[in-house]
């Protein structure tokens, strides 16, 4: 009996010793040991930006810390961003250095820039390019199944406050720097004679607040 005892405890002994090993294994395989990578900047390198503007950055990973020059940026995931400060106008080098949540260290990236003066000018709403325009009468409801709001700069961010019809169910993003876009939900369809406003606000880059805080349109009469 003792000598049994003997034998399943040696057994239990060497399973748990290859049990410890596989598990072992399986860390040591999915461990990640890539470095991430700076995919862009805005702006890019050999671009301009104001002594007050800020720098974006995308990554090619979720990153934990991001640095420019030694200051933190901010942001989470693979969005950053980081406000300019301290530079002096004419050329400059933003080093930027970071990692990523498994601790992988960012190489360094010189992004070299012309740093312009201040920016002091508030972003607005560029009425003839947005779609439909600004203030324009007689739209084709029919022709409107999203709405794109155009600004006359970058913007550091922009959002809807506030959207009339009430009923009406939207959703909105960034498409692109300067454009907002609205978007319908439900299935919802404007209707003819209806105004469409859409209260706003944002800043650009430089945290000057937006101008124009309101943009309208409005729809066609029924025919006949």
């Amino acid at each position: 009996m003792k000598k049994f005892l003997r034998i399943s405890a040696l057994l239990t002994a060497v399973l748990m010793v290859f049990i410890m090993i596989g598990c072992g294994g399986e860390e040591e395989g999915e461990k990640d040991t890539t470095p991430p990578t700076l995919v862009s900047s805005n702006p890019a390198n050999g671009g301009t930006m104001a002594a007050n503007g800020s720098l974006t950055l995308v990554f090619s990973e979720n990153m934990k810390e991001v640095t420019v020059n030694g200051t933190p940026a901010t942001g989470s995931g693979k969005n950053w961003t980081w406000t300019a400060t301290g530079l002096a106008a004419g050329a400059a080098t933003l080093k930027v250095n970071g990692s990523d949540m498994a601790g992988n260290k960012l190489a360094e990236v010189a992004i070299s820039v012309t740093v312009t003066a201040p920016d002091t000018t508030p972003p607005d709403i560029d009425a003839n390019a947005c779609d439909p325009k600004a203030g324009a009468t007689g739209v084709d409801p029919a022709a409107v199944s999203k709405i794109k709001i155009v600004f006359t700069e970058d913007m550091g961010e922009a959002k809807v406050d506030a959207f009339e019809p009430a009923d009406a169910k939207i959703d909105y993003k960034l498409a692109d720097a300067k454009t907002l876009e609205i978007s319908f939900l439900g299935g919802y369809k404007l209707g003819n004679e209806m105004q469409v406003k859409v209260t706003l606000s944002g800043k650009d880059k430089a945290d000057n607040p937006l101008k124009t805080t309101s943009y309208t349109f409005t729809t066609m009469k029924k025919e006949g």
